[in-house]
């Protein structure tokens, strides 16, 4: 029983975390796309942060396909 719970666990913390990467990656794409429309730069062009939230995507899909809890 307790094993279930511990996998439950897991299961929902990276659900959260995966949560997290798809937020912080709308975020990027939300900052990269006003930083475009106004022509102005903040540490990286705006494609950087395009590219970083695709990046922040990718990673939380392969995590939800590495999570070996959905079984």
């Amino acid at each position: 029983m307790a094993r279930d719970s511990r996998a439950r666990d897991s299961g929902e913390t990276m659900k959260n975390i995966c949560w997290t990467l798809i937020g912080l990656g709308a975020l990027a794409f939300v900052v990269g796309t006003l930083m475009a429309f106004t022509k102005q730069e903040f540490l990286l062009a705006p494609q950087g942060y395009w590219r970083g939230a695709v990046g922040f995507a990718v990673f939380a899909i392969a995590l939800r396909l590495m999570d070996d809890t959905r079984k």
